[in-house]
This record gives C-alpha cells, sequence and structure tokens, in this order.
C-alpha cells in the first residue's frame, strides 16, 4: 500500500524534534561548548629538583659509567678541525699544481668508528703500508681542476690527484659564489640594470644542458631576487676560471 507524503515525512520530523529537546536539556544544565580542561602539576609532585644530576639518577647509585661528554666531544672536534686546517695549508703550500687562484672545498678524515684495539691494529698497518687516512679537495682555476691530496697517519701527503674540470668538480664554496656575483653585478650594471643593487644573489654550481654533465670549466648559475621566495628576476652563468659572463637572461 502506498504511504502518504505525511507518513513519509513523520521519521524526519520526529529525529529532527529528539534533537531539538536533548539541545535543550544539553542548555538546562550549563554545559558551556568553550570550556577546555587545563594542564596543571600533579598536586602530589612537589619534590625538589635542585642540586640532582642530569639526566636523573636514583639516590645512592654507583659505578655510573657517563658514555657522553658534549665538552670533551667539542674539544675533540677542535682539536680534529685544527689538524684538518694545518693539513690543508700543507696542501697549499706543498703542491705547486694549485696555482694562485684556488678553493678549498672540503676536508675528508677516515672513520673513528671503531673500537680501541682495532684502531691501533688499523693505525699500525697505516704506517707500515703509507696508507691515506685524510684526504684535502681543492679546485684550482689557475689550472681549471680538481685537486685531491691525501695525507697518511704521520700527516705527509701521500697521493696527489688531478682532474680536470670536464670530468669531476666538487661543490662550490661560499667564496666562490661570493666572487661570481661580484663578476655578474659588475657586468649587470655596465648594462644598465640599476635594479640588480636591490637584488639578492643566489649561485649553485651549473651543469650542461640536457646532463651532458660538467662545464670544461668553472661555471656557477647566479640568480638575483627580491627575497628568499621570490622569483629570479636576473641570472647569469660566469665562468670562474676564466673570469667572464658567459650567458645572462632577464625575467619580465
Amino acid at each position: 500500500m502506498k504511504r502518504s507524503s505525511a507518513t513519509k515525512a513523520l521519521p524526519i520530523t520526529t529525529g529532527v524534534a529528539a534533537v531539538a529537546g536533548i539541545l535543550i536539556l544539553l542548555g538546562s544544565q550549563g554545559i558551556s561548548w568553550t570550556d577546555r580542561a587545563e594542564a596543571v602539576s600533579h598536586s602530589k609532585h612537589r619534590h625538589n629538583h635542585e642540586g640532582l644530576t642530569w639526566p636523573p639518577q636514583p639516590r645512592g647509585i654507583a659505578n655510573v659509567v657517563v658514555h657522553s661528554d658534549a665538552k670533551k666531544e667539542e674539544n675533540e672536534r677542535s682539536i680534529q678541525k685544527a689538524r684538518m686546517d694545518r693539513l690543508a695549508q700543507k696542501a697549499e703550500t706543498g703542491i705547486l699544481g694549485l696555482g694562485n687562484r684556488f678553493a678549498r672545498i672540503t676536508e675528508i678524515e677516515k672513520d673513528e668508528k671503531e673500537d680501541n684495539e682495532d684502531r691501533d691494529r688499523n693505525d699500525q698497518e697505516e704506517r707500515n703500508t703509507h696508507k691515506v687516512v685524510n684526504q684535502v679537495v681543492f679546485f684550482s682555476h689557475d689550472k681549471n681542476t680538481t685537486v685531491e691530496v691525501g695525507f697518511d697517519s704521520e700527516d705527509k701527503i701521500e697521493a696527489v690527484t688531478f682532474t680536470p674540470a670536464s670530468e669531476y668538480q666538487p661543490e662550490i664554496t661560499d667564496e666562490e659564489i661570493e666572487a661570481a656575483q661580484k663578476l655578474a653585478r659588475k657586468y649587470f650594471i655596465s648594462q644598465g640594470f640599476k635594479k640588480i643593487t636591490g637584488l639578492r644573489a643566489y649561485g649553485i654550481l651549473a651543469y650542461k644542458p640536457e646532463g651532458k654533465g660538467f662545464f670544461d670549466t668553472r661555471v656557477i648559475y647566479v640568480s638575483f631576487h627580491k627575497h628568499d621566495d621570490a622569483p629570479p628576476e636576473l641570472m647569469a652563468w660566469v665562468d670562474l676560471t676564466n673570469q667572464r659572463i658567459l650567458q645572462v637572461r632577464e625575467e619580465l
């Protein structure tokens, strides 16, 4: 039998009435939707933390072994950095192939994650075999070459490798970016681009288009922006090896 429209609407009407009744009931009990529970400290947590060591240790504990000492680790890092700086200076004065214009890229040290016994044994083997345990990497702008200088455990130069720029180039340094952006700014100003004075420069190592590898020289792509998140307005490909601008572009 076909139901009337009133019969079809009845369950909906009843449901709305029920919801309305519940809301009225909640309102009569004074429940506020804006109430929020606040985090408070437990009333029983009252003991004093003053004078206790960190991380917390049970009172009266003995034979505690400290596995990490931040001050000691920082001191070791400082000593290692000073040593690597010394090796870099030794490489700079002892390698004729660097020329007068070069960038010190990075220092690579051996893995120190070995126990004392293994370290002592490996150190002895390295002394006997003159194995390269540290390496300093340069890029020579004068020679247009990547230069890798290897040192043995006694800090003596053990190996020197020269790789043409077209075959391999390490990442650029902040100093190289600074030199490239100065050359680019000078060029844009000479061409009448006055807005260059208000733009910030960013640089990356440039590669040949379509994944063809390294340029034959040390080329840095420099882009100029109003701020960090702004699109580039001026761009330049700067050849640091030959100190010249290869290509420029303006985004309108």
